[in-house]
């Protein structure tokens, strides 16, 4: 975190440029749309991240090395000076709205931007606890950062540090790099601060989506409350580390926002260059977010088609007596069938192209894992998977609000404009249940975790029905007393949700404190570059190892070697996998400095051993007497041995 208000003012300066300059620099050239200013500042955040990751993308094909500070800073200036002149150029004429209605404007726009300022911080008080970013991914994700900052662009492979190769969705680490070099802070430092404005800027899409839907800032608004506040996911996210699925998270709903813009019609040349953009910026930030978008215009097409063919089969010709020959009148054209459903396809399926270089290496990885299967509901042994569902639809006030978006998906399902949401949330739903059609390598709880995202949509769109309704109420006092009602009902939910996540952090997914952060700044500044640490290590996943202490972190915060790398190790070839699970598997057994400690310090080339007390199996109490160990380190509790 920023120690001083300079070191803050860098880190908002960075996050500007990284999320903003880029998509605003697009923008202004892009053809004028009605769109208000926070979902002009949302599609200029999703068009910085797709734009930021396919020139990521080209800079790795063609070899250029691009991630450092003095092309970036000529970059920087080049975007500005692009915004500057399209602003001078396009400068709107006086507004002829009545004054207060303009002052109306304002005072909603300042209201909205107290709202996204404290939605930030709101993340921020959250993470507060953390020393180093929680659980197993924060991990790997800061490594990737690390060797982005390294190698100046995206690296071919993750080596020194694994020998594996690199083919991970890279939307969230090259932005990352891109502000660690403009904030001058380091990858964790990154994760911690930059991250949770990465979560918080999810709400803005959901506005942006939700203003799609209703063309109404109200309903739209409430379901960015309730998914900034009021929901336990995304702000739970911030315990996994899934800083990729959340940037993943702010492409999607931009993306279903420009393919309904374009469905809908009259599409113009910057809706279907956005609805291309950012389907390749979703593509390389998370392929579960691309799994949900393909969801989502499987629906939104198909649906729009089934409308068109119903308006067709229904619509009755004008009835004609008698023909006229000479008749001055043309009969209209119909449109084509296809009209308005193969644009938005197109502009997908150019996305995809885009970003295919790099899916097919992400395919070289995952696609071994992909499957089909069909699992039965009288599979007992998934009894224990639907409990661990159940949770993560909890707590109490996660499952009222599920409740409550599930009436609003009964009505959204009668309403036209708003049904491709209401189906594609349904799907999401049957796809939570731990029995049925299983999408290997997308788990049900992949799903459930996203469920928040349909579910704010569709309370929105509940109370944009409620809206209608009190529209036609013939009493004027009525009808503010139970539109006060419903604002203070989502005032309230939010309120709700917003004091049971205020402490949403899993201390189980929390393995390192203040005292780790001194250790590995000991580590960086005392130990070879060669060094090599034995590590506590317990199971994770199926055969993967991970760490359980500050140790974990040696390799991504100090570049020395550690006995487990960081779980990106499972991409390399089988007998390095074999030989990694075998030491991770060896320390996680040692208990003393016996025969097998000292086997196992043999055979990994052992030169350093760090452990935490209270923390794994090998405790500081069994090394106290070994000779050849030399204690060289020892405050809050971590202790560090040299192999003398």
């Amino acid at each position: 975190m920023p120690a001083t208000p300079v070191d803050a003012a860098w880190y908002i300066l960075a996050t500007l440029i990284v999320l903003a300059l880029p998509g605003a620099a697009w923008l202004v050239w892009a053809p004028g749309s009605r769109a208000d200013p926070f979902e002009r500042l949302a599609d200029a955040v999703g068009l910085s991240i797709a734009l930021t990751a396919l020139f990521g993308l080209a800079a790795f094909l063609t070899g250029f090395r691009w991630v450092n500070e003095a092309f970036l800073n000529w970059a920087a200036l080049g975007l500005l000076l692009i915004l500057v002149v399209g602003l001078l150029l396009r400068l709107p004429a006086r507004s002829a709205a009545p004054r207060p209605r303009r002052w109306l404007r304002l005072g909603a726009s300042l209201l909205g931007l107290l709202a996204l300022v404290g939605l930030i911080l709101w993340r921020l008080y959250q993470a507060r606890s953390l020393a180093l970013p929680a659980w197993v991914d924060s991990v790997h994700h800061t490594l990737i950062v690390r060797l982005i900052l390294e190698t100046g662009g995206l690296p071919a492979t993750l080596e020194p540090y694994i020998r594996a190769e690199f083919g991970y969705h890279y939307g969230f680490h090259l932005i990352a790099a891109l502000f660690s070099i403009w904030a001058r802070s380091q990858p964790a430092e990154t994760l911690l601060w930059f991250g949770q404005v990465i979560n918080a800027l999810v709400a803005l899409s959901v506005y942006r989506l939700g203003k799609t839907l209703w063309d109404d800032a109200r309903p739209a608004a409430l379901a960015a409350l309730l998914v900034g506040f009021a929901f336990h996911m995304p702000a739970y996210y911030l315990t996994w580390g899934r800083y990729t699925l959340l940037t993943g998270l702010i492409l999607l709903p931009l993306a279903m926002s420009a393919a309904l813009q374009v469905v809908r019609g009259p599409a113009r040349r910057g809706d279907w260059l956005r609805l291309l953009l950012l389907t390749a910026g979703v593509a390389l930030a998370h392929i579960t977010a691309l799994l949900l978008l393909g969801f989502f215009m499987a629906v939104l097409l198909i649906l729009a088609l089934a409308d068109r063919i119903a308006e067709r089969r229904w619509a009755r010709p004008p009835r004609v007596e008698t023909p006229v020959e000479d008749s001055p009148e043309t009969p209209a054209v119909p449109p084509s069938l296809l009209d308005g459903i193969w644009q938005p396809a197109a502009a997908a399926l150019l996305g995809l192209l885009l970003a295919a270089p790099w899916l097919a290496r992400v395919w070289e990885q995952s696609g071994p894992q992909a499957n089909l299967r069909m699992i039965s509901p009288l599979d007992g042994s998934q009894l224990d998977y639907g409990r661990y569902i159940i949770y993560l639809l909890g707590p109490l006030h996660n499952e009222v609000l599920l409740g409550i978006a599930g009436v609003g998906l009964i009505l959204a399902l009668l309403r036209s404009a708003a049904r491709p949401l209401a189906v594609w949330g349904l799907l999401l739903a049957l796809f939570t249940l731990p029995w049925g059609l299983r999408i290997d390598p997308f788990r049900p709880d992949h799903m459930a975790i996203v469920l928040f995202l349909p579910a704010a949509l569709l309370i929105g769109g509940l109370y944009s029905s409620a809206l209608g309704l009190l529209a036609r109420l013939p009493w004027k006092w009525l009808r503010i007393g139970l539109h006060t009602v419903l604002l203070l009902a989502g005032l309230g939910l939010a309120g709700w949700g917003a004091w049971n996540t205020r402490d949403v952090l899993n201390t189980s997914t929390i393995f390192t404190d203040a005292a780790d952060v001194q250790a590995l700044s000991w580590v960086a500044e005392n130990t070879p570059d060669d060094a090599r640490f034995l590590i506590n290590t317990t199971i994770w996943m199926g055969e993967i190892y991970r760490g359980v202490d500050g140790g974990y972190w040696i390799q991504p915060i100090t570049g020395r070697e550690a006995i487990l790398p960081s779980v990106l190790y499972n991409y390399g070839e089988p007998g390095y996998i074999a030989q990694i699970t075998s030491q991770a598997e060896r320390a996680s057994n040692l208990t003393d400095c016996g025969e097998d400690f000292w086997s196992l310090v043999h055979d990994a080339k052992i030169t350093f051993v760090y452990i935490r007390e209270g923390q794994g199996s090998l405790q500081p109490a069994a090394l106290a007497n070994c000779p050849g160990l030399v204690q060289v380190y020892r405050r809050g509790g971590v202790y560090i041995y040299e192999i003398n």
